[in-house]
Protein backbone atom coordinates (compact mmCIF):
# COMPACT_ATOMS: atom_id res chain seq x y z
CA UNK A 1 0.00 0.00 0.00
CA UNK A 2 1.66 3.49 -0.75
CA UNK A 3 1.39 6.28 1.44
CA UNK A 4 -0.08 9.68 0.55
CA UNK A 5 0.94 13.13 1.79
CA UNK A 6 -1.70 15.60 0.56
CA UNK A 7 -3.50 18.77 1.62
CA UNK A 8 -7.10 17.72 2.86
CA UNK A 9 -10.15 19.24 3.23
CA UNK A 10 -12.27 19.20 6.43
CA UNK A 11 -15.44 18.71 5.62
CA UNK A 12 -17.47 18.92 9.38
CA UNK A 13 -16.06 18.93 12.42
CA UNK A 14 -18.00 17.97 15.68
CA UNK A 15 -17.31 18.33 19.33
CA UNK A 16 -18.69 14.79 20.54
CA UNK A 17 -17.59 15.12 24.75
CA UNK A 18 -15.32 17.15 27.02
CA UNK A 19 -12.32 17.49 24.64
CA UNK A 20 -13.37 14.75 22.00
CA UNK A 21 -14.10 15.62 18.58
CA UNK A 22 -14.99 14.24 15.49
CA UNK A 23 -13.71 15.78 12.08
CA UNK A 24 -14.41 14.33 8.63
CA UNK A 25 -12.26 15.23 6.13
CA UNK A 26 -12.10 14.66 2.29
CA UNK A 27 -9.38 12.48 0.88
CA UNK A 28 -7.16 10.26 -1.33
CA UNK A 29 -6.10 8.46 1.63
CA UNK A 30 -9.36 7.12 2.21
CA UNK A 31 -9.10 4.71 -1.07
CA UNK A 32 -6.72 3.01 0.60
CA UNK A 33 -7.35 3.11 4.23
CA UNK A 34 -8.89 0.00 6.41
CA UNK A 35 -10.19 -0.23 9.87
CA UNK A 36 -7.10 -0.30 12.24
CA UNK A 37 -4.86 2.27 10.37
CA UNK A 38 -4.27 5.62 11.10
CA UNK A 39 -3.46 9.12 9.46
CA UNK A 40 -0.87 11.75 10.53
CA UNK A 41 -2.14 15.06 11.02
CA UNK A 42 -0.02 17.92 10.50
CA UNK A 43 -0.39 21.34 12.30
CA UNK A 44 -0.05 24.45 10.07
CA UNK A 45 2.79 25.62 12.88
CA UNK A 46 5.80 24.94 11.59
CA UNK A 47 7.54 25.14 14.99
CA UNK A 48 5.62 21.81 15.78
CA UNK A 49 7.25 19.96 12.80
CA UNK A 50 6.18 16.45 13.85
CA UNK A 51 2.36 14.97 13.03
CA UNK A 52 0.01 13.85 15.22
CA UNK A 53 -1.04 9.83 14.59
CA UNK A 54 -4.91 9.43 15.04
CA UNK A 55 -6.74 6.39 14.36
CA UNK A 56 -9.03 6.29 11.98
CA UNK A 57 -12.83 5.59 13.18
CA UNK A 58 -14.81 5.37 9.81
CA UNK A 59 -14.45 5.40 5.87
CA UNK A 60 -17.54 6.69 3.52
CA UNK A 61 -19.21 4.43 1.56
CA UNK A 62 -18.07 6.31 -1.72
CA UNK A 63 -14.20 6.43 -0.43
CA UNK A 64 -13.82 9.65 -0.85
CA UNK A 65 -13.72 10.67 2.58
CA UNK A 66 -12.55 9.26 6.42
CA UNK A 67 -13.52 10.39 9.80
CA UNK A 68 -11.12 10.65 12.63
CA UNK A 69 -12.51 10.99 16.15
CA UNK A 70 -9.36 12.83 18.69
CA UNK A 71 -8.63 13.98 22.30
CA UNK A 72 -7.99 17.91 23.09
CA UNK A 73 -4.65 17.06 24.45
CA UNK A 74 -1.80 19.97 23.49
CA UNK A 75 -1.39 22.80 21.09
CA UNK A 76 -1.85 20.41 17.83
CA UNK A 77 -4.90 19.05 18.51
CA UNK A 78 -6.47 22.07 20.17
CA UNK A 79 -5.30 23.33 16.66
CA UNK A 80 -7.26 20.83 15.12
CA UNK A 81 -10.52 21.62 17.31
CA UNK A 82 -11.03 24.73 15.76
CA UNK A 83 -10.98 23.64 12.26
CA UNK A 84 -13.78 24.16 10.32
CA UNK A 85 -16.03 22.98 7.16
CA UNK A 86 -13.49 24.01 4.26
CA UNK A 87 -10.12 24.30 6.45
CA UNK A 88 -7.11 22.67 4.60
CA UNK A 89 -5.29 20.28 6.71
CA UNK A 90 -1.99 18.33 5.21
CA UNK A 91 -2.37 14.40 6.03
CA UNK A 92 0.08 11.51 5.97
CA UNK A 93 -1.45 8.17 5.51
CA UNK A 94 -3.10 5.62 5.84
CA UNK A 95 -0.14 4.17 8.18
CA UNK A 96 -0.16 0.93 10.06
CA UNK A 97 -1.98 -2.48 10.82
CA UNK A 98 -5.85 -3.49 9.84
CA UNK A 99 -7.51 -4.97 12.04
CA UNK A 100 -7.37 -9.05 11.64
CA UNK A 101 -11.12 -10.15 10.81
CA UNK A 102 -12.58 -12.78 13.49
CA UNK A 103 -12.70 -16.35 13.20
CA UNK A 104 -16.32 -17.61 13.76
CA UNK A 105 -15.92 -21.13 14.66
CA UNK A 106 -19.47 -23.16 13.54
CA UNK A 107 -21.10 -26.05 15.00
CA UNK A 108 -22.19 -28.90 12.82
CA UNK A 109 -25.53 -27.04 12.22
CA UNK A 110 -24.21 -23.96 11.60
CA UNK A 111 -24.94 -22.11 14.68
CA UNK A 112 -22.15 -19.93 16.21
CA UNK A 113 -19.92 -22.17 18.34
CA UNK A 114 -18.01 -18.64 20.06
CA UNK A 115 -18.94 -15.33 19.58
CA UNK A 116 -16.79 -12.26 18.75
CA UNK A 117 -15.93 -9.82 21.15
CA UNK A 118 -14.94 -6.49 20.61
CA UNK A 119 -13.62 -4.11 23.52
CA UNK A 120 -12.94 -0.47 23.26
CA UNK A 121 -12.21 1.90 25.81
CA UNK A 122 -12.31 5.95 25.99
CA UNK A 123 -10.16 7.74 23.06
CA UNK A 124 -10.15 4.08 21.73
CA UNK A 125 -13.37 3.32 20.95
CA UNK A 126 -13.04 4.93 17.64
CA UNK A 127 -10.93 2.65 15.83
CA UNK A 128 -12.74 -0.57 17.37
CA UNK A 129 -16.26 0.97 16.83
CA UNK A 130 -15.07 1.66 13.57
CA UNK A 131 -14.12 -1.94 12.69
CA UNK A 132 -17.36 -3.05 14.10
CA UNK A 133 -19.15 -0.86 11.56
CA UNK A 134 -17.46 -3.23 8.84
CA UNK A 135 -18.94 -6.35 10.31
CA UNK A 136 -21.90 -8.35 10.11
CA UNK A 137 -24.77 -6.61 12.52
CA UNK A 138 -25.81 -9.16 15.43
CA UNK A 139 -22.68 -11.18 14.66
CA UNK A 140 -20.39 -9.78 18.01
CA UNK A 141 -20.66 -8.35 21.21
CA UNK A 142 -19.22 -4.87 22.07
CA UNK A 143 -17.81 -3.43 25.44
CA UNK A 144 -17.06 -0.38 25.36
CA UNK A 145 -15.44 2.10 28.40
CA UNK A 146 -15.48 5.67 29.38
CA UNK A 147 -14.51 8.08 32.09
CA UNK A 148 -18.23 9.74 32.04
CA UNK A 149 -20.94 9.44 29.20
CA UNK A 150 -20.59 7.77 25.59
CA UNK A 151 -19.36 8.69 22.28
CA UNK A 152 -18.71 6.64 18.95
CA UNK A 153 -20.74 4.19 19.26
CA UNK A 154 -23.57 5.03 17.59
CA UNK A 155 -23.49 3.45 14.26
CA UNK A 156 -22.25 0.09 15.76
CA UNK A 157 -24.74 -2.94 15.73
CA UNK A 158 -23.73 -5.00 18.15
CA UNK A 159 -25.56 -8.61 19.67
CA UNK A 160 -25.24 -7.39 22.98
CA UNK A 161 -23.94 -3.57 24.17
CA UNK A 162 -22.04 -3.54 27.34
CA UNK A 163 -21.06 0.00 28.56
CA UNK A 164 -19.44 0.66 31.60
CA UNK A 165 -18.47 4.49 32.89
CA UNK A 166 -16.21 5.51 35.96
CA UNK A 167 -18.90 7.86 37.06
CA UNK A 168 -21.94 5.89 36.50
CA UNK A 169 -23.07 8.35 34.14
CA UNK A 170 -24.29 5.62 31.81
CA UNK A 171 -24.65 1.85 31.96
CA UNK A 172 -22.77 -0.23 34.45
CA UNK A 173 -20.78 1.93 37.37
CA UNK A 174 -17.26 0.71 36.98
CA UNK A 175 -14.64 -0.87 34.83
CA UNK A 176 -14.48 -3.19 32.18
CA UNK A 177 -14.34 -6.06 34.87
CA UNK A 178 -17.30 -4.95 36.46
CA UNK A 179 -18.73 -6.52 33.13
CA UNK A 180 -16.80 -8.90 31.60
CA UNK A 181 -15.15 -11.79 33.75
CA UNK A 182 -12.98 -14.52 33.09
CA UNK A 183 -16.09 -16.68 32.82
CA UNK A 184 -17.63 -14.32 29.72
CA UNK A 185 -14.20 -13.98 28.19
CA UNK A 186 -14.10 -18.01 27.64
CA UNK A 187 -17.14 -17.77 25.59
CA UNK A 188 -15.73 -15.33 23.05
CA UNK A 189 -13.65 -16.81 19.84
CA UNK A 190 -9.82 -15.29 19.43
CA UNK A 191 -9.10 -13.04 16.85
Amino acid sequence: MGKIKECAVVISQEKLATDIYSMWINTNIAKEAKPGQFISVYTKNEAKLLPRPISICEIDDKKTALRIVYRKAGKGTEEFSKYRSGASVNILGPLGNVFPLPKVQKKNGGALEKKVCIIGGGIGIAPVAGFAETLAPKSYDFYACFKSGKYGIKNIKPAKLFVTTDDGSFGIKGMLPDALDVEKVQEYSCV
